[in-house]
């Protein structure tokens, strides 16, 4: 019996804290894209009106982001994330995480038709630790639309830090091909894998994420460029922070292939864990051009980029796992 405990509206949409049974508190999200071409994009980032944001969202009908947990917390300790400040408890089952889509669903009536439901396994938990389960979910996407009637065009999206090694019986390169082999043989190429990277200096890389033990850049690179790919590349990511070293010629020289990769490039979330550990964003809002700049950096290199910035109004105090701490600490 899924119960929702709470939730909370952004201008672009809502995070919902969830109990699926278990007692432990779990967040999911679905949110409206919002429109930043052009002239735009300097008036939604800059703003601190949320009617900015409401008069720029892109229609459901076009695009809707949903993005739901596979863990209850996460076993990794990631210096800018914090989910790691609530106690780890393991894996969801298969259907708790379709729960939470299926409270979503019924949570948005209105929304009867979407051309591309990009739904993220990532808001709280690292995905790969929980494959099996994710995968499954993945799969029975449609049938879970097609029950209520609903005809969307789904999008799923697989973000990982990587590990080497992951519960159960997989090392992260087994993760990496079974979701390519989702990817290409049942989703028609048509799933996003991203890998976050943070940066290209693996001692630093090693450092962000708690000191978990992740697949170096250089062997997903080695992986993915001896593996077909069709419809959509493969995406690191990178929250660039200040100090922390993002060289694009490090990339290339591992083989980056343009046409298997594409880069994105984003500014730090503000967390209390990121200010508690003295991290800090390279760029955001107010400087944004620097980011872009490093993107031109990529493009000269004929590397895809993907560029993006935290819409002010929305730096609301709730990033993955914040609404959830928020209740197990004062019951709120």
């Amino acid at each position: 019996m899924v119960k929702c405990l709470n939730s909370f509206y952004l201008p672009s949409g809502r995070i919902f804290l969830l109990d699926l049974g278990n007692g432990y508190p779990v967040e999911c999200t679905e949110m409206r894209d919002v429109s930043t071409e052009g002239k735009e994009h300097q008036e939604v980032r800059s703003s601190n009106d949320p009617h900015v944001i409401w008069n720029h969202l892109k229609p459901y009908e076009e695009k809707w982001l949903l993005t739901v947990s596979t863990q209850m917390g996460c076993p990794h300790k990631c210096k800018f994330c914090d989910v790691p400040s609530l106690q780890f408890k393991g894996n969801l089952t298969q259907g708790e995480i379709e729960d939470q889509i299926r409270f979503i669903i019924e949570a948005t009536p209105y929304v009867t038709k979407c051309k591309k439901v990009k739904i993220g396994f990532a808001r709280m938990g690292e995905p790969a630790h929980n494959i099996e389960n994710v995968i499954g979910a993945m799969i029975n996407l449609e049938s879970i639309s097609r029950f209520y009637g609903k005809d969307f065009q789904w999008l799923p999206c697989f973000n990982t830090i990587l590990p080497v090694f992951v519960m159960g019986d997989f090392t992260g390169i087994q993760v990496l091909d079974s979701v390519l082999n989702l990817k290409e043989e049942f989703f028609d190429g048509n799933l996003h894998l991203q890998i976050s990277c943070n940066s290209t200096d693996e001692k630093v890389r090693k450092d962000l994420f708690g000191g978990a033990e992740v697949v170096p850049i250089k062997d997903i690179v080695k992986y993915i460029n001896d593996r077909p790919l069709h419809n959509r590349t493969a995406t690191l990511n990178f929250i660039v922070m200040k100090g922390v070293p993002v060289d694009v010629n490090e990339l290339m020289g591992y083989g980056l292939n343009p046409e298997k990769f594409t880069v994105k490039l984003i500014p730090l979330n503000t967390t209390i864990r990121s200010k508690d550990n003295k991290l800090e964003t390279y760029a955001n809002y107010d400087n944004y051009e620097k980011l872009q700049e490093l993107g031109e950096e990529f493009k000269k290199h004929g590397i895809p980029i993907v560029v993006d910035s935290i819409a002010k109004c929305e730096e609301a105090g709730l990033c993955c796992g914040q609404l959830a701490q928020v209740f197990v600490k004062k019951n709120v």
